[in-house]
């Protein structure tokens, strides 16, 4: 693990693999380690990879009381740089997605291509309203954030997501996504909320881009498929693919799968 120190957060990455194809990956909220296993699986077929823990989450430190999607963003140039890498593909599930998109938008030249997995933000005006959110949110104000990281998670990855934590990163995996939690609804999800990123912003983003959708959204009534459609409407060089069977939690759900469909996203990629 390699620490960097800036002047907002204290930000901690791995690195792993050779080769020319540099893949950046980007955390989604709660869990530091949702991209572990793919990551692997990644770094096992030939591609040299970064692992990023966003500041807030696993060895990463949030020294500003709520770092914004810029200011992450800023901090995957400052780990390129670090590991001397010119361009890279950005990988981002939910959260990550996000950052994924501003980094595209702000520095596309560090950017070689953009997979996204359910980008959490931005919204979408004809996006489904899934109950467990507000309710989640209620929890989290009442003090009780693990019953909020209960409903969260539940509500758009369906009632065996802890399952899925523990088989993928073990008990401690789990015990450290819900410790994060917190974070998540008092600091994280306010600083993402007040992220603007529209038909303007996406006019940068000029980078082919892989919008990843899980099926099972149309099941648990998410708004991940409403938010990637509007994506798609945006961005000019974009293309959508469903995997059907998984849900939000699709990192972990089925890395395998995860980490082939990156595979073959890139290994179109020429330039």
């Amino acid at each position: 693990m390699k620490i960097l120190d800036t002047d907002d957060a204290r930000i901690a990455y791995t690195e792993g693999g050779h080769g020319d194809n540099v893949v950046l990956l980007l955390h989604g909220s709660f869990c530091a380690d949702w991209f572990a296993p793919a990551g692997r699986r990644l770094t096992d077929d030939g591609y040299r990879v970064l692992r990023v823990h966003r500041a807030g989450y696993g060895q990463s430190k949030d020294l500003a009381g709520g770092v914004g999607v810029s200011a992450h963003a800023e901090h995957a140039v400052k780990v390129l740089e670090d590991a001397g890498v010119q361009r890279a593909h950005v990988v981002g599930h939910s959260t990550g997605a996000s950052v994924a998109l501003q980094l595209g938008h702000a520095r596309p030249d560090l950017v070689r291509s953009l997979v996204l997995l359910e980008a959490a933000f931005p919204y979408a005006p004809d996006e489904p309203k899934n109950p467990a959110m507000p309710r989640a949110i209620e929890a989290a104000r009442e003090g009780d954030y693990e019953r909020g990281f209960d409903l969260f998670l539940g509500g758009v990855s369906g009632p065996d997501f802890r399952k899925v934590l523990v088989r993928e990163l073990g008990e401690k995996g789990l015990r450290e996504a819900v410790a994060s939690s917190q974070y998540f609804f008092t600091q994280e999800g306010p600083a993402f909320g007040a992220w603007h990123f529209g038909p303007a912003e996406a006019a940068d983003v000029t980078m082919p881009v892989l919008l990843v959708v899980g099926g099972e959204g149309a099941r648990l009534n998410t708004p991940h498929a409403a938010r990637s459609a509007q994506l798609a409407s945006w961005l000019r060089h974009s293309e959508t693919r469903v995997l059907p069977g998984l849900s939000h939690a699709l990192p972990l759900e089925d890395p395998t799968l995860i980490a082939a469909t990156i595979k073959e996203f890139i290994d179109r990629r020429t330039d």
